[in-house]
C-alpha cells in the first residue's frame, strides 16, 4: 500500500475554462510526486464535467480505494475531484474509513483527522456552491437576454449569434436559402423534395458546431424549422412567448399558411400585435403566465385585453381578462404615487452629492491605513525574497507565505479601490432612483410600448395579476420614495424651493418637512451603499 494514483480531470464545458489542462496537470502532478518521492502507479485522466455524480473514471478509482490497495490520491486541486456532495463525500468517508491515507495537492496534504476532513467538506462546498451561483447567474443572464428581445442560446438555421454585441444577426451563407425553402413549401413543394433540393442542387449543409454539423439538413430538421415562429419574429419558450429583436425571415401570414400546407392541428393564432407587458405578470392564483390578445367585435371595434393563459391544468383558475387601459391606467398610477416634484429632486440631488463629499472626508484616515498595510505587505514580500535567496527556507515554505502575502496584498488594494468606488455608484444610483421617479409618469404616458415595458421592468419584478388588480412588487428605492412623499405630504408641488434649507419658512416648507425628506433620500442612499457592498463581497475572486 505505498502507490498513488493521480486523477486530473477537466470539463469539456465553458465554465472551467480557467482549469487547468490535462496535459498541464500531469506536468504539474510529476513535478509534485518528484519532490516529494511519491510512487505514482497511474495517471487517470477524465474529461467530464463534475457537477453530478457519475463520471466512470473516478467511480472506477473510488472502487480501487474501497479495496485498501492504494496509499493516497494525488491531484492539482480539490475541485478536480469533485463538484457534487456525493462524490465529495466518497473520498471523505474512504479517509475516515482508512481506505486512503492521504490526498496530496501542491498545496497541502489531507489526512485522516478532524481538521483535514473539515477543510475537504468545506472546499467540496466552495466547488459545490460555485457550480450553483455558476447556474443562476446564467439563468438570470438568460431572462435579461430575453427581456431585451433576444433569443438565448443558438438561434435556429438562417441565423448566428453576434458575439460582440450579443445579438441574433443573418448568416450570410444560409439566411437565403432557408428563404427559399420555405418559398417552395409556399408554392406547394413537399417538404421531400424541398430537402432534396436543398441537398442536391443547392449544397446546403447545417452550421458546423465543434464536433457537431456540416451535413444535410434531416427530415426531422426540416419540420422543426417549419415550425419554428422564431422566423416570423416570435421567441417561443416554456415561460411564454415574446417579440424578438431579430431581422423576420417570413411574415405572421407566411408562417400560418406554410402550418396549413403542411397539415399540422390546431387553430392559427389571431393576428398577433405587438403588447408591452407580455412575458412579465404572473397569475396570481395558479402561477401561469398572463397573456395578451385584441378582438374584434361585430361592430368592427377593436379592444384589447391581458388574461392568464391557465396552461396549469391542476388549478382551476377563475382569473378575468383585464382591458389593456385599465392595465395601463393602474401603472400610471403607482408612477404617479412615486413621482418626485421638481422642489424635491433638487432637494435630494443636492443632499447626496453633500454626503458623498462628507463620507469621503470620513474614510481619509482608513484609506490612509490601507495605503501603510498595502506598502507593510510589499516589505515583507521583499523580505521574503531576500530569505529564499539566501536559503533560509525551502520552496514549500517560500511558495505558501507568498501565496498569502499576495492575497492580503490583493486585497488591500481591492478594499482601497472600492471603499471609493462603492460610495460614488451608491450616490449615483440614488440620484438615477429619484431622477426616474421624476420623469417616469410623464415618460409612461407619451412612451412607446418598448418604453412602457422598460419602465415597468424599472420599477420591480414578479408582477402579478389578482381579481382585475395589478400586484407591484416594486423595488425598495421606489418604497422608501413612496414613503417619503407620503410623509411631506402633498401639495408640494406648489411650494418654492428655498434659497436656505435651513430657513425653510420663507417657502410654505417646514424644517420638519426637509428633515424627513432627507431621511427618506438617506435610506435609498444606504440602500445602495449596502447592495453595492454585498455585490462586491459576493464577486468571485
Amino acid at each position: 500500500m505505498s502507490t498513488y494514483l493521480a486523477y486530473c480531470r477537466k470539463s469539456s464545458e465553458s465554465e472551467e475554462r480557467q482549469a487547468l489542462s490535462i496535459e498541464s496537470q500531469i506536468k504539474e502532478l510529476k513535478e509534485l510526486a518528484h519532490r516529494q518521492r511519491l510512487d505514482v502507479a497511474e495517471f487517470l485522466t477524465e474529461s467530464q464535467s463534475a457537477k453530478y455524480p457519475g463520471r466512470p473514471v473516478f467511480n472506477d478509482m473510488t472502487k480501487r480505494l474501497s479495496k485498501g490497495a492504494i496509499k493516497g490520491v494525488i491531484c492539482w486541486k480539490l475541485d478536480r475531484l469533485a463538484r457534487n456532495p456525493i462524490d465529495g463525500a466518497t473520498l471523505i468517508w474512504a479517509l475516515d474509513q482508512g481506505k486512503v491515507s492521504e490526498i496530496v495537492t501542491p498545496y497541502g496534504v489531507l489526512r485522516n483527522n478532524s481538521n483535514d476532513k473539515f477543510l475537504m467538506q468545506l472546499e467540496f462546498g466552495m466547488a459545490k456552491k460555485y457550480v450553483d451561483d455558476l447556474s443562476d447567474n446564467i439563468r438570470r443572464g438568460n431572462r435579461a437576454k430575453l427581456e431585451r428581445g433576444w433569443l438565448p442560446g443558438l438561434p435556429p438555421l438562417g441565423y448566428l449569434n453576434e458575439p460582440k454585441e450579443r445579438t441574433i444577426v443573418k448568416d450570410p451563407a444560409r439566411f437565403l436559402l432557408v428563404r427559399n425553402m420555405w418559398d417552395l413549401l409556399l408554392r406547394g413543394i413537399g417538404p421531400s423534395q424541398i430537402l432534396k433540393t436543398a441537398d442536391e442542387e443547392w449544397g446546403f449543409r447545417t452550421r458546423i458546431l465543434g464536433k457537431t454539423g456540416g451535413k444535410p439538413l434531416t427530415p426531422s430538421g426540416l419540420y422543426s424549422l417549419f415550425g419554428n415562429p422564431f422566423y416570423y419574429g416570435l421567441i417561443e419558450r416554456k415561460d411564454g412567448v415574446s417579440m424578438g429583436k431579430h431581422e423576420p425571415m417570413i411574415t405572421e401570414e407566411e408562417y400560418w399558411k406554410a402550418q396549413e400546407m403542411l397539415g399540422r392541428k390546431g387553430i392559427p393564432r389571431a393576428k398577433h400585435h405587438q403588447f408591452a407587458f407580455t412575458g412579465l405578470i404572473r397569475c396570481a392564483e395558479c402561477g401561469s403566465m398572463i397573456t395578451a390578445e385584441e378582438k374584434q367585435k361585430k361592430s368592427g371595434r377593436h379592444y384589447a385585453y391581458y388574461r392568464c393563459t391557465k396552461k396549469k391544468k391542476a388549478i382551476a383558475c377563475r382569473q378575468k381578462y383585464l382591458s389593456m387601459k385599465d392595465m395601463e391606467a393602474q401603472i400610471a398610477g403607482y408612477l404617479r404615487k412615486i413621482h418626485v416634484p421638481e422642489r424635491l429632486l433638487t432637494l435630494a440631488i443636492d443632499y447626496l452629492k453633500g454626503k458623498h463629499e462628507e463620507e469621503k472626508g470620513k474614510h481619509h484616515s482608513i484609506d490612509e491605513s490601507l495605503e501603510q498595510a498595502r506598502k507593510d505587505c510589499e516589505r515583507k514580500l521583499d523580505n521574503l525574497n531576500q530569505m529564499r535567496l539566501a536559503d533560509l527556507i525551502d520552496d514549500r515554505e517560500y511558495l505558501k507565505e507568498k501565496r498569502r502575502l499576495l492575497d492580503q496584498k490583493l486585497q488591500l488594494e481591492e478594499s482601497a479601490r472600492a471603499r471609493e468606488t462603492h460610495l460614488r455608484d451608491a450616490c449615483a444610483r440614488a440620484e438615477e432612483a429619484f431622477s426616474f421617479a421624476h420623469r417616469a409618469a410623464a415618460h409612461f404616458q407619451a412612451g412607446t410600448l418598448e418604453d412602457k415595458r422598460q419602465l415597468l421592468q424599472k420599477i420591480g419584478s414578479n408582477f402579478l395579476l389578482k381579481d382585475k388588480n395589478l400586484i407591484i412588487q416594486a423595488k425598495k428605492a421606489f418604497r422608501i420614495i413612496e414613503e417619503g412623499l407620503r410623509v411631506v405630504g402633498p401639495g408640494i408641488e406648489a411650494l418654492e424651493l428655498p434659497k436656505n434649507v435651513l430657513i425653510p419658512a420663507q417657502n410654505g416648507l417646514s424644517f420638519s418637512q426637509i428633515l424627513s425628506w432627507w431621511s427618506r433620500v438617506e435610506d435609498v442612499r444606504t440602500f445602495f451603499l449596502e447592495d453595492e457592498c454585498s455585490k462586491h463581497a459576493n464577486m468571485p475572486r
